[in-house]
This record gives C-alpha cells, structure tokens and sequence, in this order.
C-alpha cells in the first residue's frame, strides 16, 4: 500500500483535486485540513528525523517527495542558512494567479518541514510567475525568516 500511495500519479491526482476544491469558497477551507491529514500519513509512513543540518533538511524535503518522481523536486542551491529548492512539476495552479490557493496547498510541505525542525517558504509561485517550476527556500527553525518573500505576499 505504501508504494502505491507514494506514487508520483497518486500526488498528482491529488493536487488535481485540492484544484477543484480551491475553485470553490465553499470548499475552500478545507484544502489546509486535507494537507494535514496527508502530511501526517505521510510522516507516519516515512517517519523523518529531525535535523539542524540544513543540507540535510533539504534531502529530507526530497525523500518525502514521491520516489518516482524524484527528477521533479531540486535542491538547487545551499548556503550556510539556507536551502533553495525547486518544484518542477505541472502544477495547476499553472498561470492562474492564485497564490492563495498555492499558500494552502503549499502547507503540505511547510507541515513536512516543521516535523523535521525546518520551515519552508515559497518564494516564486507557478500560479504567478509565468514561470514552469516553484521556488522554495528551506531553513533550521533557529533562522529567522524576516528577509524572504512569500510568493502569496508579493
């Protein structure tokens, strides 16, 4: 069962549901309670370490992405602070612009992160940016993040 859910398909139908539901005020609010839920199954399957380390906070945010589709997530950069990552994936919220959706679904990883001692921020947005790909910076939880730019504050 573990394979199967761990499935990058799986992720993507996923997403392609938080979509639907985001279309919606209705339904909309209930985008933070499924990525809960989902990021909580997922730390109980994997069952992640807490780190200080910040390359290995990064590793640790690419392990718990689907393990076939390893070539869409990307540590592309690690400096003392702070690692930047990035999310290759067709998202679709591609071009909508809506980075309040992005905000709520986005919270799948941040409560992934926070497991481990890390927080994440979205710096660049597909929903917004024109751009095929999301722009995420990773730190230790004993960073401040004062100096990054959330995509949904911009």
């Amino acid at each position: 069962m573990k394979k199967y859910l761990e499935k990058q398909a799986v992720f993507n139908c996923t997403l392609k549901i938080l979509y639907w539901l985001s279309k919606w005020r209705v339904t909309r609010g209930f985008i933070t309670i499924i990525t809960n839920i989902l990021a909580q199954f997922n730390l109980v399957l994997n069952r992640p370490k807490k780190n200080s380390d910040i390359n290995e906070l990064a590793q640790t945010w690419k392990k718990l992405m689907p393990p076939d589709g390893q070539d869409y997530y990307k540590i592309t950069e690690v400096t003392e602070t702070t690692a930047y990552a990035e999310i290759h994936l067709h998202c679709p919220l591609r071009g909508t612009d809506d980075v309040d959706a992005c905000y709520k679904f986005m919270n799948y990883d941040r409560t992934l992160m926070k497991k481990v001692g890390a927080s994440l921020t979205v710096l660049e947005s597909q929903s917004n940016s024109n751009k095929n790909y999301c722009k995420l910076a990773i730190r230790n939880f004993q960073r401040t993040t004062e100096d990054l730019i959330p995509a949904h504050k911009k």
